[in-house]
Order: C-alpha cells, then sequence, then structure tokens
C-alpha cells in the first residue's frame, strides 16, 4: 500500500516539476524578470513566485488536504497533519537571473517531519529530471542511479559551497574548506544545493559541505540521493530554518564529519 501512495505522490511531483520548469524557461526567455533582495545576497523573482504558485496548485488538485512548505509562500496551515510538500520553485535564483544554467525547480513530500520519502528535481536547462521514492531507486531520466565508489579522499572532487548570505561566518568555512581542499582532488560550487545532491547520487561528485541551507533546499535531493546509496546529515539536526549539510557517496562521510567538526 505504502508503495502505491509513493508512486502517487511521485507522479503528481514529476508533473509539477516538468510543468514549473516550462514555466521558468520560459520566462528566461522572455528576458523581463522582476528582482527583488529578501535579505542580503538572497535574491527572488516573480518567476520564483509564479513557479511555486503553479506547483502548489497541480499538488491541490490530486492532494488538496496536504499541507505545503513552499520557500516563497512558507508553511500552509500545518493543522492539516504531517503530510506535507517542500517546494523549492527555483533553487538557484542567482544562476537564473544571470543566464547560468544551474538552477532547478525541487520537490520533496514526508509523511513524518524531516523524513521525506519522494523527492524530484528538475534542471530545465539541461532537461536533466532526476527523481526517487523510498525503496524504489532513484533515476535520471529514467536511468538508475549510484553513488560513486570513490574511497580516497585524494581522488575525491567535493561541493563546498561559502556562506554568501552570512559573511560573518566566513573565517571558519574557509579554514574548514582548505583543510577539505588540501585533502581532496578538486572542490566545485554550482549554485544549487538540490542540483549538488543529485550530482552527488549520479556520481558525478563525492561528497559536499555547505551551510546556512533552507530545509527546502535539500529535501527532494536528500530522497535522491539515498536511493542512489548515499549518505546526507545535517549537524544539529534538520529545521525548517538552517540546515548545516555534510553528504557524500558514503564511502568519505566519516572523513569530511571529521574534518567539518575539527
Amino acid at each position: 500500500m505504502i508503495d502505491a501512495i509513493l508512486e502517487e505522490h511521485l507522479k503528481v511531483a514529476i508533473d509539477a516539476a516538468r510543468r514549473a520548469g516550462e514555466l521558468v524557461l520560459a520566462s528566461g526567455r522572455e528576458g523581463h524578470l522582476q528582482l527583488m533582495e529578501k535579505h542580503d545576497n538572497d535574491f527572488v523573482t516573480e518567476t520564483d513566485r509564479a513557479s511555486e504558485r503553479l506547483i502548489i496548485s497541480i499538488i491541490k488538485e490530486s492532494f488538496p488536504k496536504e499541507s505545503i512548505f513552499g520557500e516563497e509562500s512558507g508553511e500552509e496551515d500545518s493543522s492539516m497533519g504531517q503530510r506535507r510538500w517542500i517546494i523549492d520553485p527555483v533553487d538557484g535564483t542567482s544562476n537564473f537571473f544571470r543566464g547560468v544554467p544551474n538552477y532547478t525547480i525541487s520537490i520533496g513530500w514526508e509523511k513524518e517531519k524531516f523524513q521525506p520519502l519522494v523527492g524530484v528535481v528538475y534542471n530545465p536547462r539541461q532537461d536533466e529530471l532526476f527523481y526517487a521514492r523510498k525503496g524504489g531507486g532513484a533515476f535520471l531520466n529514467g536511468k538508475k542511479l549510484e553513488v560513486s565508489r570513490i574511497t580516497d579522499p585524494k581522488r575525491s572532487l567535493l561541493v563546498c559551497v561559502p556562506p554568501s548570505r552570512h559573511h560573518e561566518a566566513a573565517s571558519g568555512y574557509f579554514k574548514t574548506e582548505e583543510t577539505l581542499f588540501m585533502n581532496c582532488s578538486d572542490v566545485r560550487s554550482f549554485g544549487s544545493c538540490a542540483l549538488e545532491l543529485s550530482y552527488l547520487a549520479a556520481g558525478r561528485l563525492d561528497g559536499y559541505y555547505e551551510l546556512f541551507l533552507g530545509y527546502y533546499d535539500c529535501a527532494g535531493g536528500a530522497v535522491i540521493l539515498r536511493e542512489a546509496g548515499g549518505v546526507i546529515e545535517c549537524l544539529g539536526g534538520f529545521s525548517d530554518t538552517r540546515c548545516d549539510i555534510v553528504a557524500s557517496n558514503g564511502y568519505l562521510q566519516s572523513w569530511l564529519k571529521e574534518i567539518v567538526n575539527g
């Protein structure tokens, strides 16, 4: 029974992500983006909001009694129960409005808080659809995903993302990143947590460290990574407002955490 429930939610999430991707792409082609700054280095466009409205409308057609937690709209009627959709309508807004192709639509679904069971991450510019549901494996455009088998940190390719919205934390962060850099092959930053977790799931990356994320950034990608055999942990535990992420192919998790924890 639970498999059927998860498949039904996954189907709706895929449909919503694809349709939102079409909207975002069309908006980007038109080139008339109304840009607003919510906080320092935290931007939103009308496209973000339109994408979220569209995703919510699609979800509500099939699941009118389930709650929503969206980056732009916040939490909607949490009294409806623990079944909750977590939405980032454009993860990587700065990439989007600057014309960089690394942005995604991210959708997760959970039956219990902070235990996501369904995840969809769609990169419309590359037409790459990553998706997973608990117990069903992870996929990219229909092809099954598996994390890398890199066990030697010296051979690893890591994602390390500076705290762009919290410059006060830069000094401590860069000390940690320097230690990671000196002990790995190289580092990257793509500007979308959901995309980076999906790349980990696809074996394109081996480890990931980032601070000050929102839960909507990582909920969808977390399911995809876990179903591909990887690990994601939040230092101090997951919350809606702050997630400090250490994630990997699993083989490098202990090494990453040892460095991050100092």
